[in-house]
C-alpha cells in the first residue's frame, strides 16, 4: 500500500509540471556572464544560445522555456535527463534565480550579469556584442529620427533628427516594437515605453554604437523603478 501511494504521488508530481511545448533557444537579453550576489571575481557562470558553461568546466547543453517558472519567468533548462537544476531568468529585474533542484525544493540563489561580460565570439556571439550591456529603463521616441534610452545611469542618444547615418544608426531595426497597451503617445504616434536593451555605448559621450536586440516590459516596471526619472520628464 506504501508503494502504491508513493507511486501515485510521484504521478501527481510529473503531472503538474508545466509543458515544454514553448522551449526555444537562450534570448539574447539572458545571454552573457552571470554570477552568485554579482560577485565576478569568483565563480561565473556563461549562458549562450544553447549552452551553460561554469567557468574552468566543460559547456553543456541547456533549452529555455518561457514563462514556465512559478513566477511567471522564462526558465533555462540543462538538456541532459535527471539534471533537475535550472536558472529562471528575471527579464523585468535583469537578474537570474538558481534553483539547485527545481522548484520549491530549496532556496533560490540570485545571480547578477557581471558588468560588460558577454558570451565571446568564440561560442558564437559577433565580436562586437562581447562588450555589450543589458540596459533596462524609458525608450523614447519623441519626435521623428530621435531615440534614446533613459535608465538608472544617464541618456543614451540612439539617433538623433537629422543625423540619421550617427550614433546609434547601426542595429536601429533591432530595437524591440511596443505593443499599444503599454506605449504611451505623447506627441501623436511618437512618445515612449519600458524596454530593456543589448547595446554597445561610447560611456564618455554617453550615445551607443551598435544595438543588438532588446524586449520590452510592462509600463508598470518603469513606473515602479524609483531609479528612473519620473514620466513627466522624460
Amino acid at each position: 500500500m506504501m508503494r502504491l501511494t508513493l507511486l501515485f504521488a510521484s504521478l501527481a508530481i510529473v503531472s503538474s509540471w508545466p509543458a515544454r511545448a514553448a522551449d526555444t533557444t537562450v534570448p539574447i537579453a539572458a545571454q552573457g556572464v552571470w554570477a552568485e550576489a554579482g560577485k565576478c571575481s569568483g565563480r561565473t557562470v556563461t549562458f549562450t544560445a544553447g549552452t551553460l558553461q561554469y567557468k574552468g568546466q566543460k559547456a553543456q547543453a541547456v533549452i529555455f522555456a518561457q514563462k514556465e517558472s512559478p513566477r511567471g519567468y522564462g526558465v533555462i533548462h540543462y538538456r541532459q535527463e535527471g539534471n533537475v537544476d535550472n536558472f529562471e531568468y528575471a527579464d523585468d529585474k535583469d537578474q537570474m534565480f538558481y534553483n539547485p533542484e527545481g522548484f520549491g525544493m530549496g532556496k533560490s540563489v540570485l545571480y547578477k550579469r557581471c558588468a560588460g561580460a558577454f558570451a565571446s565570439s568564440a561560442s558564437g556571439a559577433k565580436p562586437m556584442a562581447a562588450s555589450a550591456e543589458n540596459r533596462c529603463g524609458w525608450l523614447v521616441n519623441p519626435t521623428p529620427g530621435n531615440w534614446w534610452l533613459v535608465d538608472k545611469d544617464a541618456m543614451w542618444v540612439f539617433a538623433t533628427q537629422g543625423n540619421a547615418e550617427g550614433a546609434g544608426a547601426a542595429g536601429m531595426d533591432k530595437l524591440p516594437d511596443f505593443d499599444p497597451t503599454q506605449y504611451v503617445n505623447s506627441n501623436g504616434n511618437y512618445g515612449y515605453g519600458c524596454a530593456c536593451v543589448k547595446l554597445l555605448t561610447d560611456p564618455a559621450t554617453k550615445k551607443v554604437k551598435s544595438i543588438f536586440g532588446g524586449k520590452t516590459l510592462p509600463l508598470a516596471t518603469c513606473r515602479k523603478d524609483k531609479s528612473l526619472p519620473p514620466e513627466s520628464r522624460l
